[in-house]
């Protein structure tokens, strides 16, 4: 009895071990706290105080339940499982092989105004504000003209609070879109301008005249898309079917002090 006691004692020890490394709690890790013979009271308040990432789908909890994990158990991660707080945030597309690839932000590389030039000739002539992306192709390339895309929030994870800790996205950048937005809503998809010789791409982000200046997409330049809710915070997006071309996503909510909104979500359709 004395030696299957320092067992137990020993498996836990090596449990706590993999989870402390881990740092975040799964399905597996519930099931092993199971077979470990640990109370739902314990089970519980180890979720309630780590990080998370759970499958709560119908086949998952079905093993789960066949593992001998409660039912109250089973709620609270079907709760958790709808704001993980290690979930895969940002924009996704399905690449060839039908796999979901992340898209990486892309930074602008600079501005364009024709501002002054303008001026010279007529206060009544518009100048248009133009940010730029280096190369004339994205490196998400889609060969469908109607493709799908799923984004991933995450706003019970406070983006002031990442900035403390200096935790990002698990992209390992500072992913404060999806923190601090709850919906595509939020986001404008448009086609960008191609400057072959160049060696660019472009979008306008305002206007500007000798009486008045605006800025953003001008809402005429948006493309439609369709969302549909996945579960929680999790959306499919459908644009409207799309030409061969270059285009973006673009953030049009708030920015939180201390954030620069100099990126966009790019993607090129073959």
């Amino acid at each position: 009895m004395k030696k299957l006691k320092l067992l137990i004692l020993s498996l836990c020890l090596v449990f706590f071990t993999q989870v402390s490394a881990q740092e975040t709690i799964t399905n597996e890790s519930v099931i092993q706290m199971v077979e470990l013979g640990f109370d739902d009271f314990m089970i519980i308040d180890k979720i309630n105080n780590s990080d998370v990432k759970f499958d709560a789908s119908i086949s998952a909890l079905g093993k789960m339940k066949e593992a001998g994990v409660s039912s109250e158990v089973l709620s609270l991660i079907m709760a958790k499982s709808r704001q993980n707080t290690k979930s895969k945030t940002g924009i996704y597309y399905t690449n060839s092989q039908g796999d979901q690839e992340l898209i990486q932000p892309s930074v602008f590389s600079g501005s364009n105004s024709n501002a002054a030039a303008q001026k010279l000739v007529s206060g009544l002539i518009n100048s248009k504000e133009k940010a730029q992306l280096p190369g004339i192709h994205s490196n998400n390339v889609l060969s469908t003209s109607s493709p799908e895309f799923t984004f991933i929030f995450d706003p019970s994870s406070s983006d002031v609070d990442n900035m403390q800790n200096n935790q990002g996205a698990d992209t390992g950048i500072f992913n404060w879109w999806f923190r601090t937005a709850s919906s595509p809503n939020e986001f404008v998809l448009v086609r960008l301008t191609v400057k072959d010789r160049k060696n660019l791409r472009e979008v306008v982000t305002g206007k500007n005249s000798w009486i008045s200046s605006s800025s953003g997409i001008d809402p005429k330049y948006a493309l439609n898309f369709n969302i549909e809710t996945l579960e929680g915070h999790k959306f499919k997006v459908t644009p409207d079917a799309l030409e061969p071309g270059e285009y973006c996503f673009i953030y049009q909510g708030a920015v939180p002090q201390g954030r620069d909104n100099q990126s966009v979500f790019d993607f090129s359709i073959q």
